[in-house]
């Protein structure tokens, strides 16, 4: 998300809580409140938007489920006004979770698909992959093992061989943990310990709940596999480790299963100091579903020595609880309708004011980001240009070109820096305008260059002076496959128009001929005629 719109203060509020995030919850929650109060002044809905979401995710961090949700489902509606479609998508994950934690399945998958929705819409690959690991996991712990298996193996092909992948040891981890699980539960050990062994090459890399999460899993296997003294290893390693620091949500499933397997094997000790610790993170984050299953835990233990006064005051509880969770659902529905209520209000302002640009845009002749013609204009051109060369049996030329991984520039310099690369073609474009050269901007990285009253030889001359001049600005794009800067492929259908022809039939002969450029190559020109057939230069 870029800022560079907005002043020195603002600018600095933002930087201080992408600086702070994760290591400093005050101070991300103090500079979210000074952008927020800054914002609501002119309604600013990216400004909103990013506050809400940050001041979220804190809150999930401090185990405060109430403040998320208050947060978050405000952050929603503002991202998606302010078209930031990553943070949409990553603020529908944290809702699933959420859902998911206070026991209510449904709403969690509802969420999930939402976000999965906006992730293939956007190209948003980074998100769609987190999203797809927690709902395998959503599958998994519902006993899905087989659907389950199918998300994380998704996760992985994309992940596991790209180690620059952002995360890329965690989201290893947790692929891995939820593989040997589903291996686990399906009675695969094999395959289970392969897993395993590839945790250990990733341990030093990852943070203290990852490492968390690795020992539950390996404790859960030796266990399985009658490997007791590796299992008490781990579990003595986790006692270590567990405390009041911990995200309650991100880990809560890994230490409910420990316990589970503390409760079997007798080991009192440690049950007890990590269902403290768990039951007051679940107190302070208010998460109803979850303090509900660990007091099953104590009155599964507190039935097994007999302790009838203790696990008649747990029974109670435990049924406070749910009643508590049944007002907790009704919450989380209402709260999802509010949600879908707001986006549908936002849309339907949006669909008002694309419908006002829209015929703003139709009376404007320009481009506003390029100042080249307009798709409305060039329309019109086309026309006029055609029909002169229909009638006085001139050569026509349509050319379409585009930014070779226009897409991976966006994705990885930004969109600011994206507008500027178009920009640079557009200045090149608007050198070579002339009496017989109309250039306009089509639509995202794609420009048309109309050519009246030229010969093969000098339009594909023409065309190859404008490869070469982009190529000469040397705009460095490393993420490129065709070279480490920006380059353009061409398309250009030629020829001298007959009746039976129509302008948008040079146009869809020149986009097949750009479409041949990019299946050969990138950063080169392709030249041919109606039916389909490529003109060599010269010929």
């Amino acid at each position: 998300m870029e800022f560079g719109e907005y002043n020195e203060a603002v600018n600095v509020w933002v930087g201080e809580v992408l600086r702070n995030r994760g290591v400093n919850a005050q101070l991300t929650l103090k500079y979210c409140l000074d952008i927020e109060e800054y914002a609501a002044k002119t309604d600013d809905a990216k400004l909103l938007g990013f506050a809400y979401y940050y001041s979220g995710e804190t809150y999930y961090l401090l185990n405060d489920g109430e403040g998320l949700f208050r947060r978050i489902t405000k952050a929603i509606t503002y991202l998606d006004q302010a078209g930031q479609w990553d943070m949409v998508a990553r603020a529908y994950n944290i809702m699933a979770i959420t859902s998911q934690s206070r026991g209510n399945a449904p709403i969690a998958m509802d969420y999930y698909l939402t976000g999965l929705e906006y992730c293939r819409k956007h190209h948003l690959t980074a998100e769609e992959n987190i999203i797809n690991l927690n709902f395998g996991t959503l599958y998994l712990v519902n006993g899905q093992w087989t659907e389950a298996q199918k998300y994380f193996e998704k996760v992985a092909r994309y992940v596991q061989d790209d180690k620059e992948t952002e995360n890329y040891y965690s989201l290893m981890c947790c692929i891995e943990i939820s593989l040997g699980r589903c291996f686990l539960q399906r009675e695969q050990p094999n395959r289970a310990q392969q897993e395993l062994e590839h945790l250990d090459g990733y341990m030093e890399h990852l943070e203290k709940p990852e490492q968390i999460a690795v020992l539950c899993f390996k404790a859960e296997f030796y266990h399985q596999a009658g490997r007791i003294t590796l299992r008490d290893e781990c579990i003595r390693q986790i006692h270590q480790m567990v405390g009041m620091d911990m995200a309650v949500m991100d880990l809560f499933d890994d230490i409910y299963g420990l316990c589970e397997l503390l409760l079997e094997i007798d080991n009192e000790e440690v049950f007890w100091d990590i269902i403290n610790i768990l039951e007051k993170l679940t107190k302070n984050a208010n998460i109803v579903n979850l303090q509900r299953r660990i007091i099953s835990l104590k009155i599964i233990y507190y039935r097994r020595h007999d302790e009838n006064e203790k696990y008649l005051a747990a029974a109670g509880t435990y049924y406070e609880l749910s009643e508590a969770m049944e007002r907790e659902n009704r919450y989380m529905v209402a709260n999802m309708l509010a949600v879908r209520s707001s986006l549908e209000q936002a849309n339907a302002k949006r669909r008002e004011v694309e419908k006002a640009n829209e015929r703003l845009l139709e009376k404007s002749e320009t481009d506003p980001l390029t100042h080249l013609a307009n798709r409305f204009r060039l329309n019109d051109h086309t026309e006029q240009a055609f029909e002169q060369a229909l009638a006085a049996g001139t050569p026509f030329a349509v050319e379409i070109l585009d930014i070779d991984y226009f897409k991976e520039y966006n994705d990885n310099y930004g969109h600011q820096a994206g507008d500027g690369c178009l920009l640079a073609i557009a200045q090149e474009l608007q050198r070579m305008q002339g009496n017989r050269i109309f250039c306009a901007r089509y639509g995202g990285d794609e420009f048309i260059i109309i050519y009246e009253r030229m010969t093969k030889e000098e339009v594909y001359a023409e065309a190859g002076r404008l490869r070469e001049r982009v190529l000469a600005r040397r705009v460095t794009h490393a993420y490129s496959k065709a070279l480490p800067v920006v380059t353009i492929s061409q398309g250009i259908c030629w020829g001298i128009p007959e009746k039976e022809n129509r302008s948008w039939d040079f146009l869809h002969a020149a986009d097949a001929m750009l479409y041949r450029v990019k299946k050969r190559s990138r950063n080169d020109i392709s030249m041919g005629r109606l039916d389909g057939s490529e003109i060599k230069c010269g010929d």
